[in-house]
């Protein structure tokens, strides 16, 4: 960009010039009435587009100083700084020039010598000429680049125009703490929208974490207390057969033995219905497994009389053919199945998204969150029950049956992600410096 300052006696005459020298295209940054005149400050290659949060920072100190300046005002500074910057360029290229006369000149002068001797003595003194003006051409040319990169930085118009401030404190803040919890980058970019720069970081994120819970659906009426069929699917790992032992658990506390019955679709794995039965046998509940001689609704017709029947399928990769069948067979079924996507706490956002849309083409009625008590952070599966916008049924957090179930609270949730960010900043590294018994780089938990 080329930026100039122009006077005439009247406006008409400065613009005359203006257009004479830059041409049409140039940009009026600001005008200033002054003794004998107008002065002018115009551009040429102006791009509105290019700004840095550093040049809005340095106006908003000036604002910060001295009341809020006009967009003229702010124009002209920033017209002032283009042109101080170029000045500098201008001087910059004219040294990298004089190096470059110099270099030639000795060139010349060393094809003149006649003496080997002199010969010599020249060549000495040409290479370490050489040398110096080599350091002095890169010295100059990273100075230019410096220079063209505060140039570049410089705010523009459209900053004025938006009049756009940095964040507050509070903003900084709280910004810093939704990194800290794992929040997906959308999520984060609207809740620091909702935060007002006024707010002291305490009512801030009082409201922040409102607006959290509010964004996550949860299940009306526990899932066991409206009975029907009820399908758990999932990946390997992610907790299916454990949560549904609890569920049963559960209900049998509640409503007893006599109306409820457990079903397995996994008949892909060896003994893999055993853990299933175990729970089966000990809460006096049978089970039915799903193969060739029995599909699934003949099972589920044979259970019709059953107030409750839990489903576990088996947790094949979405490449399997075996998947496909078994997906098939819950969304082909002459029964009202109700699937719940069962959520690990302790996988990554974009796997549980994944797995969302790989198990979305049977239906989905929620989701039921698991080995919360594992994680590391729980950012994760916020992120991802507002963004699928599922209902969440159950959350659980251990081994005992049925103990570790409970109903899914948002607000529980939050405590415990916030409990566990709490807890990530009391480990500290400890430098083979500061105890040579210690390894470089080991975490110790401080008490």
């Amino acid at each position: 960009m080329e930026v100039k300052r122009f006077f005439a006696t009247s406006m008409q005459e400065v613009l005359r010039m203006v257009r004479d020298e830059l041409g049409s295209e140039a940009v009026i940054l600001s005008n200033t009435k002054v003794d004998g005149g107008m002065e002018v400050v115009a551009a040429l290659d102006y791009d509105e587009d290019d700004y840095q949060e550093t040049g809005v920072a340095q106006l908003s100190q000036t604002m910060s100083r001295g009341g809020e300046p006009s967009p003229s005002q702010l124009a002209r500074m920033h017209a002032e700084k283009h042109m101080k910057l170029q000045m500098e360029m201008e001087s910059a290229r004219k040294r990298i020039e004089n190096v470059r006369e110099k270099r030639n000149k000795h060139s010349i002068e060393g094809g003149s010598a006649h003496s080997d001797t002199a010969s010599v003595l020249q060549h000495n003194t040409k290479n370490n000429s050489d040398a110096i003006e080599v350091n002095e051409l890169s010295a100059m040319r990273a100075e230019i680049s410096e220079i063209k990169g505060l140039i570049n930085s410089q705010p523009t118009q459209k900053d004025v125009h938006l009049n756009v401030r940095p964040k507050s404190m509070v903003q900084q803040q709280m910004e810093k703490t939704l990194d800290s919890l794992c929040l997906s980058k959308s999520i984060q970019k609207r809740l620091l929208s909702l935060t007002e720069s006024d707010l002291d970081y305490d009512a801030a994120w009082t409201k922040t974490s409102l607006e959290i819970e509010s964004s996550i659906s949860i299940e009306q009426e526990e899932i066991i207390d409206r009975g029907g069929v009820v399908a758990l699917v999932g990946p390997t790992g992610s907790g299916k057969t454990m949560t549904i032992g609890k569920m049963a658990a559960r209900y049998v506390m509640q409503y007893g033995a006599e109306s409820i019955a457990l079903v397995t679709t996994d008949r892909y794995r060896i003994a893999a219905h055993e853990q299933l039965k175990v729970f089966g046998r000990i809460l006096n509940v049978p089970v039915h497994t799903v193969d060739e001689r029995n599909s699934l609704d003949t099972i589920l017709n044979q259970l019709a009389h059953k107030k409750m029947v839990l489903i576990d399928t088996a947790g094949l990769m979405h490449t399997d053919v075996c998947w496909s069948e078994q997906l098939q067979e819950l969304k082909m079924s002459s029964h009202k199945i109700k699937n719940y996507l069962v959520v690990s706490s302790v996988g990554q956002y974009q796997v549980m998204c994944a797995n969302f849309y790989n198990y979305k083409v049977v239906g989905l009625s929620g989701a039921i969150i698991t080995k919360v008590d594992e994680a590391v952070s729980l950012g994760e599966v916020l992120s991802f029950l507002i963004d699928t916008h599922l209902k969440a049924g159950y959350f659980t957090d251990g081994q005992r049956v049925p103990e570790d179930i409970h109903l899914f609270d948002p607000r529980v949730i939050l405590d415990k992600a916030q409990a566990l960010l709490n807890s990530s900043e009391r480990w500290v590294t400890i430098n083979s410096t500061e105890n040579d018994s210690v390894h470089d780089g080991l975490l110790f938990h401080t008490a």
